[in-house]
């Protein structure tokens, strides 16, 4: 689903600090004597408010508190695993402190399980930004090749007309890091609070957290079986607030489209932003497709390669792996290879960066030749992460016979231009269909993220992306037989 953490979409863990025995926990409960236990809502969601709960505490203290209660911890546990005193925890939750020490905030933070920077954000009045228990998706690097999609994306959430949008693409495509990318940007520039939700986690759908990540509130698991009370709790939860919720890896069977209509319905400063590689029941008017990244042509000059943003990214993954990397002409002949061979497709091109570590990328771009799906799959010693293209199949078999057929026309065909680019009309032709029909098939593969678009003399080109004709072989081939079949009879 690419470890360091993303600023401000954190994680925050309930475990209690490992200096603590489980027999000390047990002797010490979290909540004091006359502490109130309700927490009906996560912390997080709100701005800081004039509201002190009837505590008397400022906001910092406040949330401090619910804080160290969320992680089970007593005053005098969240003192010793920080090493402050138990007063300093107690004057810091009470508001006597309203402006504390750098250090002490760090202290804190390690010992509640939260980043400094978000122990900072609480500091300074604002909201934490996450939903507790929903673990963020793991980056490796800096975003390469998206300047302009994120500049695009964060435009449009900030106009008041673009209160939703849709992330659409081939798994691989960098749905979900461009999505972090953009949250980022948007809790940066606007302080505004980031939701994040991650739907296509299937130990979430069971009811389990993702590896490392604590336990979810139960509304929150709710949502992932769309329970009857979610939306109104989320919207509870929202309210007014500048928010931003991320629904990521959503599914036809979410409803997501019925939880975005609802939520912005009811709560004005909200914003979705949905990611997903079925837009299914999505309005079109919200559908950003997102492509993979540029590749570089036969004829680029050597000297250019590095500026193409597919050949810059598995550049950059391959040093990360290798620090010594230095790449000859030679070497980069066989890096344009692969960029390629592979679409251009950021989770398949970092594949093959982990494969550089036991191939030269020389092997590496003749394997691809040989067995694409070798390369763009991960290493088996890698469980967090699916491979690249492993929905691709599935993603064939849900199109329409026409549209596979259409799939196999433009995959097993050769079209006039001799890379395989076709234009509408001329797929049209070649099937035997009226224009408009191949035009709205071709428009759904574009959404879906099959097809990569080229422009030339003016005129629109589409090819098949190679591992759809590669991973896709055996859903396209099923139409076929079942075609001939039918044709037998």
């Amino acid at each position: 689903m690419e470890t360091p953490s993303v600023s401000g979409i954190g994680r925050i863990s309930t475990r209690p600090s490992e200096r603590e025995t489980p027999m000390t926990l047990l002797r010490e409960p979290a909540v004091a004597a006359g502490e109130s236990t309700t927490q009906n809502i996560p912390i997080g969601f709100r701005q800081g408010g004039a509201d002190d709960c009837g505590t008397g505490a400022a906001p910092f203290g406040r949330r401090l508190r619910d804080l160290r209660l969320r992680s089970g911890l007593s005053q005098k546990q969240l003192a010793r695993s920080s090493t402050l005193s138990v007063r300093a925890i107690r004057d810091l939750e009470n508001g006597r402190v309203r402006h504390p020490r750098a250090d002490s905030l760090r202290l804190l933070a390690d010992a509640l399980g939260v980043t400094a920077r978000q122990m900072s954000r609480l500091a300074n009045d604002h909201s934490l930004g996450l939903l507790t228990g929903a673990a963020e998706p793991a980056v490796s690097g800096p975003l390469i090749g998206r300047e302009q999609e994120v500049a695009a994306l964060t435009t449009m959430l900030g106009a008041e007309h673009h209160r939703l949008i849709t992330i659409t693409g081939i798994e691989g495509v960098g749905k979900t890091r461009l999505a972090l990318e953009v949250a980022h940007a948007l809790e940066a520039a606007e302080q505004s609070t980031v939701l994040w939700l991650p739907l296509d986690d299937d130990r979430l759908r069971g009811g389990k957290p993702p590896l490392g990540a604590p336990e979810q509130p139960p509304w929150m698991r709710e949502d992932v079986h769309r329970g009857p009370d979610v939306r109104r709790r989320l919207a509870e939860t929202i309210g007014e607030s500048n928010s931003l919720l991320v629904l990521d890896g959503a599914r036809p069977e979410d409803e997501s489209a019925d939880t975005a209509a609802q939520l912005l319905a009811v709560c004005p400063r909200l914003r979705i932003l949905v990611t997903t590689r079925n837009p299914v029941d999505m309005p079109y008017d919200t559908l950003f497709p997102l492509a993979p990244l540029p590749v570089p042509s036969s004829d680029t000059e050597p000297a250019d390669l590095d500026t193409v943003a597919s050949v810059a990214l598995l550049l950059a993954q391959t040093k990360r792996i290798q620090p010594a990397f230095r790449p000859n002409s030679q070497v980069l002949a066989d890096v344009a290879r692969i960029c390629r061979a592979l679409d251009g497709l950021p989770a398949a091109l970092e594949s093959a960066a982990h494969w550089s570590l036991i191939y030269s990328l020389r092997q590496l771009a003749h394997q691809l030749t040989v067995e694409p799906l070798t390369v763009a799959r991960r290493p088996r010693g890698d469980h967090q992460r699916l491979d690249a293209y492993a929905s691709v199949q599935h993603t064939v078999a849900t199109l329409s016979g026409r549209q596979r057929d259409l799939l196999a026309t433009m995959s097993l065909n050769t079209s006039r231009e001799t890379d395989g680019y076709w234009s509408v009309p001329e797929v049209a032709d070649e099937m035997g269909l009226p224009a408009a029909d191949c035009a709205d098939d071709i428009y759904h593969l574009v959404i879906l993220g099959i097809l990569r678009r080229v422009d030339r003399h003016d005129v629109a080109m589409f090819k098949v992306l190679n591992i759809v004709g590669i991973a896709g072989q055996h859903a396209i081939a099923g139409r076929n037989d079942l075609a001939g079949q039918h044709t037998a009879a």
